[in-house]
């Protein structure tokens, strides 16, 4: 009776011990990822999109598309990004993201005009040759938004290893941009849709609330405005440096 007594007295200072050494889930601790979190980076990306612009309606009783193609390719050095949210257990932070680009590059145009013609075997798509625009390249600036959630984990907790502060993360969210074109046939072209973006990188704690790094970054989108199936796509690669707090 006597050795269960001390057992159990042992278990719980031991228990009481671990409970004053090792904080709370929300419980700041320093240099540790807990409560309030803010990561702001900025960095350079390359920016490609195919984008399309689908006009079909009736023409005399058949079926006429006029399908406008954009093709775009360029880079900036003025990408920011913004996460806001709260990180819990020095494991993970919950936050909402907001990035901003301005991507200048160029734009390759061209589009298809076609019909439907419809025998008792079936209808077959007819091309039209007149009044189908010369295909062109020209200069652009391209603005895009994202904004959307997402999480960051840091999986490497021991504080003595070299890995510590690594981190691998990922969002859901809804793209927008709008690119100007310098000449050619349109002035701009613009589209949305919902898409996803992955970052992985490495902090470096400089003091107990500040942690510095860098990140690599893939953001892509499938793009929902007026589009045909193969000119629907959005996509970033991106190197940024940040700053994180808590």
């Amino acid at each position: 009776m006597k050795n269960k007594l001390i057992a159990i007295f042992t278990l719980c200072i031991a228990t009481f011990a671990c409970a004053q050494s090792v904080p709370t889930i929300g419980k700041y601790a320093p240099r540790e990822h807990r409560g309030f979190y803010n990561s702001t980076s900025f960095g350079t990306a390359y920016n490609w999109f195919y984008n399309s612009l689908d006009d079909t309606g009736k023409y005399n009783d058949r079926q006429r598309h006029d399908v406008e193609y954009y093709e775009f390719s360029g880079g900036s050095f003025a990408l920011g990004e913004f996460k806001f949210g709260v990180a819990i257990a020095d494991l993970v932070a919950f936050h909402t993201v907001f990035n901003v680009g301005f991507f200048m590059g160029t734009v390759d145009y061209f589009n298809e005009r076609y019909h439907e013609r419809c025998t008792e075997v079936g209808c077959i798509n007819v091309p039209e040759i007149e009044n189908v625009d010369i295909p062109t390249s020209n200069d652009a600036y391209n603005f895009r938004t994202y904004f959307g959630f997402g999480a960051t984990f840091y999986p490497i907790r021991d504080k003595n290893s070299p890995m510590n502060g690594f981190f691998v993360g990922g969002s859901l969210g809804y793209t927008l941009f709008v690119a100007v074109i310098n000449g050619g046939h349109d002035s701009a072209t613009g589209n949305g849709g919902f898409g996803f973006e992955l970052e992985t990188g490495k902090e470096w704690w400089i003091n107990d609330h500040y942690a510095i790094g860098f990140g690599i970054g893939f953001a892509h989108s499938s793009l929902v405005w007026e589009t045909v199936k193969s000119h629907r796509s959005d996509n970033v690669l991106s190197l940024s440096f940040r700053m994180t707090r808590g």
